[in-house]
């Protein structure tokens, strides 16, 4: 009983590891603004500190392991299941300010001098065209649409769109 659980401590200790790199280098990095938003960068460190971690737990925690197949075994499976935890955080955290229309309605209400507004007050001090413009150019950056001359949907959209109307059927969700 005990080697197990200094198994699962060596696993958590890993997926912590990574976890501690990327929540401090993303700091650093969006404090030194050579990161903005969530993007493929985001990804990437995400990625580099799961390798990090690994690369560690396999260098330094072997004498942690019940064996060297959990060893091993942990090396792997804890950067890849701290990918995992990451991309949630990456979900609930960034993605939610940063294209949140519910947040940016909150902010302007709060904004306001009574922190109450007439209905097209709101929606005067909402900046949707901010919002679609910046989804445009993320649809444009991901290959979804080129945006060259009239507005066309390429051939990567036209697969995310079948994949997402057969998700939206399969959990009988309505698009906006």
């Amino acid at each position: 009983m005990t080697s197990l659980f200094f198994d699962l401590l060596g696993f958590l200790g890993t997926a912590f590891l990574a976890a501690v790199l990327f929540l401090g280098l993303h700091l650093v990095a969006a404090s030194l603004k050579l990161m903005r938003g969530v993007n493929y960068w985001t990804v990437f460190l995400a990625v580099v500190c799961a390798v990090l971690a690994g690369i560690v737990a396999w260098a330094q925690l072997g004498g942690w392991f019940s064996s060297p197949a959990v060893h091993a075994l942990a090396s792997v499976a804890s950067p890849i299941t701290f990918l995992g935890f990451c991309g949630i955080y990456i979900l609930i955290v960034p993605v939610t300010i940063n294209r949140s229309i519910s947040l940016s309605m909150l902010i302007a209400l709060e904004a306001s001098q009574h922190k109450r507004l007439m209905r097209d007050q709101l929606q005067a001090e909402v900046p949707f065209h901010r919002i679609f413009e910046k989804r445009l150019r993320e649809l444009e950056l991901s290959r979804s649409i080129d945006a060259s001359g009239p507005v066309t949907i390429t051939p990567t959209g036209m697969r995310i769109i079948r994949l997402y109307v057969r998700i939206a059927r399969l959990f009988n969700v309505e698009f906006q």
